[in-house]
Protein backbone atom coordinates (compact mmCIF):
# COMPACT_ATOMS: atom_id res chain seq x y z
CA UNK A 1 0.00 0.00 0.00
CA UNK A 2 1.22 3.47 -0.87
CA UNK A 3 0.72 6.60 1.22
CA UNK A 4 0.86 9.75 -0.92
CA UNK A 5 1.87 13.12 0.49
CA UNK A 6 1.12 16.54 -0.95
CA UNK A 7 4.38 18.11 0.21
CA UNK A 8 7.94 17.05 0.86
CA UNK A 9 7.81 18.65 4.32
CA UNK A 10 4.76 16.55 5.24
CA UNK A 11 6.46 13.36 4.06
CA UNK A 12 9.72 14.06 5.89
CA UNK A 13 7.86 15.06 9.05
CA UNK A 14 5.88 11.82 8.99
CA UNK A 15 9.01 9.73 8.44
CA UNK A 16 10.66 11.12 11.59
CA UNK A 17 8.03 9.48 13.80
CA UNK A 18 8.85 5.83 13.04
CA UNK A 19 12.59 6.63 12.94
CA UNK A 20 13.04 5.79 9.27
CA UNK A 21 16.48 6.85 8.10
CA UNK A 22 16.65 5.78 4.42
CA UNK A 23 14.77 7.75 1.77
CA UNK A 24 14.91 7.03 -1.96
CA UNK A 25 15.17 9.99 -4.36
CA UNK A 26 14.98 9.27 -8.07
CA UNK A 27 14.12 10.92 -11.37
CA UNK A 28 11.29 9.32 -13.35
CA UNK A 29 10.24 9.83 -16.92
CA UNK A 30 6.88 8.61 -18.20
CA UNK A 31 4.94 8.84 -21.43
CA UNK A 32 1.37 9.95 -20.80
CA UNK A 33 -1.50 10.22 -23.22
CA UNK A 34 -4.74 11.55 -21.80
CA UNK A 35 -7.56 13.96 -22.55
CA UNK A 36 -5.53 16.48 -20.54
CA UNK A 37 -2.82 16.31 -23.23
CA UNK A 38 -5.36 16.41 -26.09
CA UNK A 39 -4.49 12.82 -26.95
CA UNK A 40 -0.89 13.70 -27.81
CA UNK A 41 1.81 11.68 -26.05
CA UNK A 42 3.75 13.78 -23.54
CA UNK A 43 7.01 13.02 -21.84
CA UNK A 44 6.45 13.83 -18.15
CA UNK A 45 9.46 14.32 -15.90
CA UNK A 46 9.12 13.90 -12.13
CA UNK A 47 11.30 13.47 -9.08
CA UNK A 48 10.00 10.72 -6.79
CA UNK A 49 10.77 10.53 -3.09
CA UNK A 50 9.86 7.22 -1.43
CA UNK A 51 10.54 5.46 1.86
CA UNK A 52 9.63 2.01 3.14
CA UNK A 53 7.34 2.12 6.16
CA UNK A 54 7.23 -1.67 6.60
CA UNK A 55 7.23 -4.77 4.37
CA UNK A 56 3.92 -3.84 2.73
CA UNK A 57 3.68 -0.04 2.92
CA UNK A 58 5.69 2.85 1.59
CA UNK A 59 5.37 6.61 1.57
CA UNK A 60 5.69 8.66 -1.59
CA UNK A 61 5.87 12.28 -2.73
CA UNK A 62 6.09 13.32 -6.38
CA UNK A 63 7.40 16.57 -7.78
CA UNK A 64 6.36 17.28 -11.35
CA UNK A 65 9.35 18.87 -13.10
CA UNK A 66 7.64 19.49 -16.44
CA UNK A 67 6.48 17.92 -19.66
CA UNK A 68 7.19 18.05 -23.36
CA UNK A 69 5.33 16.79 -26.42
CA UNK A 70 6.79 13.55 -27.77
CA UNK A 71 7.94 13.71 -31.38
CA UNK A 72 6.07 10.79 -33.00
CA UNK A 73 8.68 10.64 -35.78
CA UNK A 74 11.39 9.31 -33.45
CA UNK A 75 11.58 5.76 -32.10
CA UNK A 76 13.57 6.91 -29.04
CA UNK A 77 12.17 9.39 -26.57
CA UNK A 78 14.80 11.90 -25.63
CA UNK A 79 13.74 14.70 -23.31
CA UNK A 80 14.66 18.17 -24.50
CA UNK A 81 17.72 19.81 -22.95
CA UNK A 82 15.63 22.34 -21.00
CA UNK A 83 13.65 19.50 -19.37
CA UNK A 84 16.81 17.55 -18.46
CA UNK A 85 18.37 20.68 -16.97
CA UNK A 86 15.21 21.45 -14.99
CA UNK A 87 15.05 17.83 -13.77
CA UNK A 88 18.70 17.87 -12.67
CA UNK A 89 18.19 21.14 -10.76
CA UNK A 90 15.05 19.77 -9.05
CA UNK A 91 16.78 16.48 -8.21
CA UNK A 92 19.68 18.36 -6.61
CA UNK A 93 17.44 20.71 -4.60
CA UNK A 94 15.20 17.88 -3.36
CA UNK A 95 18.18 15.69 -2.47
CA UNK A 96 19.70 18.56 -0.46
CA UNK A 97 16.45 19.04 1.48
CA UNK A 98 16.23 15.31 2.27
CA UNK A 99 19.88 15.27 3.33
CA UNK A 100 19.51 18.40 5.47
CA UNK A 101 16.53 16.75 7.20
CA UNK A 102 18.93 14.03 8.37
CA UNK A 103 17.97 11.13 6.10
CA UNK A 104 20.31 8.85 4.16
CA UNK A 105 19.57 8.96 0.44
CA UNK A 106 19.41 5.92 -1.83
CA UNK A 107 18.56 5.68 -5.52
CA UNK A 108 15.53 3.81 -6.80
CA UNK A 109 11.77 3.82 -6.55
CA UNK A 110 9.59 1.75 -4.23
CA UNK A 111 6.48 0.22 -5.81
CA UNK A 112 4.23 -2.80 -5.36
CA UNK A 113 4.83 -6.08 -7.22
CA UNK A 114 2.37 -5.20 -9.97
CA UNK A 115 3.62 -1.64 -10.35
CA UNK A 116 4.60 -0.66 -13.86
CA UNK A 117 6.19 2.56 -14.95
CA UNK A 118 7.86 3.52 -18.20
CA UNK A 119 11.26 4.78 -17.18
CA UNK A 120 14.24 5.68 -19.28
CA UNK A 121 17.88 5.69 -18.30
CA UNK A 122 19.08 9.26 -18.75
Amino acid sequence: MKLLYDSLDALLGELRDPKIDIVRVSPALEIETSPRTWGLPHLVSRVLVTAALDERCWAEWRFCVGQAVVDPGHSEFEPPVWLRDKRDAALGAISRRVDEAGFRIREGILTHDRGVMDTFRL
